[in-house]
């Protein structure tokens, strides 16, 4: 497990988040350790058009999202595009569907683990062999 901070690099993020208040709760907990939200999509559009503007480490997304888009399918055209997505939500699903998404974190969620889980998916999405903190499940 990746237990020094020093080894972690800050991270470019995308946060697929309906709900405002959690979306910024999310935001502050990632910045807090150094990462950068390059942005927060609230639907599938707008995280694929985040994702073809910016450079994106790895996605965090929730499962269901407003006027009726599903996360799922935001993780799924974001894997298919080369980003790593872990979801964060309440209602995680029972497997991934691709190689790409890495696993969940369920919510509600401390901040601390958030980071630890952010880092360890990046380090597998990278190859590198890291224990997930206990906050992250793993698909694969």
């Amino acid at each position: 497990m990746l237990d020094d901070e020093a080894e972690v690099r800050p991270l470019n993020l995308l946060v697929v988040e309906d709900e405002a208040l959690i979306a910024m709760l999310i935001e502050d907990a990632l910045t807090l350790h150094g990462h950068t939200v390059v942005g927060i999509a609230d639907n599938v559009d707008d995280a694929l058009a985040l994702a073809e503007e910016h450079e994106i480490d790895l996605a965090l997304c929730d499962v269901r999202l407003a006027k009726g888009d599903s996360g799922v399918d935001a993780a799924l055209k974001l894997a298919d595009r080369g980003v790593p997505v872990v979801y964060l939500s309440g209602n995680c699903p029972g497997s991934a569907g691709h190689p790409l998404i890495l696993g969940c974190v369920s919510k509600p969620f401390h901040t601390a683990a958030l980071h630890k889980s952010v880092a360890a998916a990046h380090a597998i999405a990278a190859g590198a062999k890291s224990d997930p903190p206990e906050a992250l499940t793993l698909y694969h």
